[in-house]
């Protein structure tokens, strides 16, 4: 069910052109779709090493594109049939996200320093929230309606869980392999019946000149005085690292309005006159997240909170209580009651961390300047590399033998296979652009030399082809023993005298399951395909990567809901009613689209 709503979110950008398609007479912006076409394609071209084949892209485009022409039309008809969301609905929602919540409670100040993080207002976010609701109000009417009857159920168990009783030849390829004679004649033959397929692969020599962040970094002298200077100035940029995480327990008041200031100020008078700061928090705190718990905000660290509270937090000391604090939610009084430090490390723990960081810092400027250089020098020049290695100083390696799969080294990369392999590097031999290899090299390569596929000597495959004959020869042999052994077996004969008589292995009065691993797979699936035994055994034959098995079943007892846990028949509904509720969204939606006006311009993600 989740898969459905995998792309639902709420677009607040603007775009009227170009569209990727038309619902009802809706527009589809094009850039969020775009968006999530590209990301899938990322991860098809990881798998791919490279390019996406063009059905393959197509396919996804074609997905992408109804995913969100599915998302429009649930908008559509949650609200044209009325599906609406309270105040306290939105309230609760939005109160029940942990990162909105402080010690466990929704906490306002938490709340909107989260979303102005993340770019919204509390607005955007509720409406957001409002229209997610009523989508999930809509998939509620479909999905928690659905319901599977008993008699589905027992049938269903009744397959599921069905036991078969079997027993089994088995015949191992390798077990015939040595038996097998192949003559130099039949290697030869082999190979001339078939030339192109012991051609060498086409590849190429790569010459490149790569920019190195480490490499840079070595090179950099560091002193005794540098490296204290940096430390000190890591501390003041980030003292947690260095002096240890610090945090703090917290309370505070909170009042808003116009009077404000004039009340948290008496209400300081109260606490500074004994009363205490818990139980005037409680009475008169305006932040319902808090309040509750005496002003509790639990333990904070640095980040938390809004810049004004924070910096008056951090600049108490325990058990103390602030001046009347002003941010953007209203006038505070905050009382410090723990602080808690750990972790750190003096200049000679982390010295030498501290000098890879220092020397990789320094050389970052060059790292980046050189990478520059390269790849205008590189295109200046696109027919050598020497131009750039002269002006920068860098050698020119090589790696050789690459082909379209791969290669040593750097070769192994999918982005250096790519551009070697492009038009403009392979075919016109021109350098390529500068290539990412990781974080902290890059490349430019071209190609130096070129290496047609060859015919292999016969020497050089032989044994290649011999080890080839030998096994389709025992294959063959082992099917010829395997239809004598389905035969005998059809014939009632037991499975231990036809298995002798095949040179095989056996295994008898075995019972399975549909999910059973005692038994190798081809086998479980052979004897599930075959018909349910009526008072005579069935016999079914199958192959496996390395063997082949004939599978006598003796006999199929269906499962009953009686052998179940009574948590095991709990698990079946639920999957049954699962996938029973998973179909009827899927049929609404399809219904759906069958009924829409729906224009898509695949076009528009060219």
């Amino acid at each position: 069910i989740g898969i459905v709503f995998a792309v639902w979110g709420i677009d607040l950008s603007f775009t009227p052109r170009p569209m990727a398609a038309k619902v009802n007479g809706a527009e589809v912006p094009v850039e969020p779709v775009r968006r999530a076409y590209q990301e899938q394609v990322s991860r098809f071209q990881q798998a791919f090493r490279g390019d996406v084949p063009e059905e393959i892209a197509n396919e996804i485009r074609r997905g992408v594109i109804e995913q969100f022409v599915s998302r429009e039309l649930l908008q559509q008809r949650v609200v044209g049939t009325g599906y609406r969301v309270s105040d306290a609905a939105l309230a609760e929602q939005v109160q029940s996200y942990e990162a909105f919540q402080v010690g466990g409670e929704f906490n306002m100040e938490a709340y909107r320093a989260a979303l102005a993080g993340a770019g919204y207002t509390p607005s955007m976010f509720e409406a957001e929230q409002r229209r997610l609701l009523e989508v999930q109000q809509l998939q509620d009417a479909i999905v928690l309606s659905s319901f599977v009857t008993p008699d589905e159920l027992a049938r269903r168990v009744a397959l599921e869980r069905e036991l078969r009783e079997i027993e089994w030849v088995s015949l191992p390829l390798e077990r015939f392999v040595a038996d097998v004679e192949v003559s130099e004649a039949d290697v030869e033959a082999r190979y001339q019946e078939n030339p192109e397929r012991w051609m060498t692969p086409e590849s190429v020599d790569l010459a490149y000149i790569m920019v190195e962040l480490g490499a840079l970094a070595a090179q950099v002298d560091v002193s005794e005085e540098d490296l204290r200077a940096y430390y000190e100035s890591e501390v003041s940029r980030e003292p947690e690292r260095f002096l240890g995480l610090e945090r703090r327990k917290a309370a505070h008041i909170l009042l808003t309005g116009e009077d404000a200031e004039a009340r948290i100020a008496a209400l300081r008078a109260r606490i500074e006159g004994g009363e205490d700061f818990a139980t005037v928090a409680a009475e008169a705190s305006e932040d319902p997240g808090s309040a509750r718990q005496g002003g509790d905000l639990g333990w904070v660290e640095r980040g938390m909170m809004v810049p004004a509270f924070e910096a008056a937090l951090f600049a108490m000391e325990p058990g103390t209580v602030s001046e009347p604090v002003q941010s953007e939610f209203g006038w505070h009084l905050i009382r410090l009651e723990e602080v808690e430090q750990s972790g750190g490390a003096t200049f000679e723990e982390a010295r030498d961390e501290l000098l890879a960081e220092y020397r990789s810092r320094q050389a970052e400027d060059r790292y980046y300047d050189d990478a520059e250089a390269l790849a205008t020098l590189a295109f200046e020049s696109p027919d050598s590399l020497q131009p750039a290695a002269a002006a920068l100083g860098y050698e020119i390696r090589t790696v050789a033998d690459v082909t379209r799969q791969g290669g040593p080294g750097i070769a192994a990369q999918p982005a250096v296979l790519a551009a070697a392999w492009s038009e403009g590097v392979f075919d016109r031999r021109e350098n390529s652009a500068l290539v990412e290899l990781d974080g902290d090299r890059v490349v430019v390569l071209r190609v130096s030399d070129y290496h047609a596929p060859e015919q292999r000597p016969l020497q050089d495959v032989a044994t290649q082809i011999e080890e080839e004959l030998r096994r389709e020869r025992a294959a063959a042999r082992v099917a010829e023993l395997a239809a004598d052994a389905e035969t005998r077996l059809a014939a009632g004969e037991p499975v231990a005298e036809v298995a002798a008589a095949v040179s095989g292995d056996h295994v008898a009065g075995l019972t399975v399951v549909r999910d059973d691993v005692t038994a190798p797979p081809p086998v479980v699936s052979a004897a599930f395909a075959a018909p349910r035994p009526a008072g005579t055994p069935v016999i079914n034959r199958t192959r496996g990567p390395n063997a082949e098995f004939v599978v006598r079943v003796l006999s199929a007892t269906p499962g009953g809901m009686d052998l179940l846990r009574p948590e095991e028949q709990r698990q079946l509904r639920d999957r049954s009613r699962g996938a029973r509720a998973s179909q009827e969204l899927q049929a609404y939606l399809e219904d759906m689209r069958q009924r829409a006006d729906v224009t898509v311009f695949e076009n528009a993600l060219q």
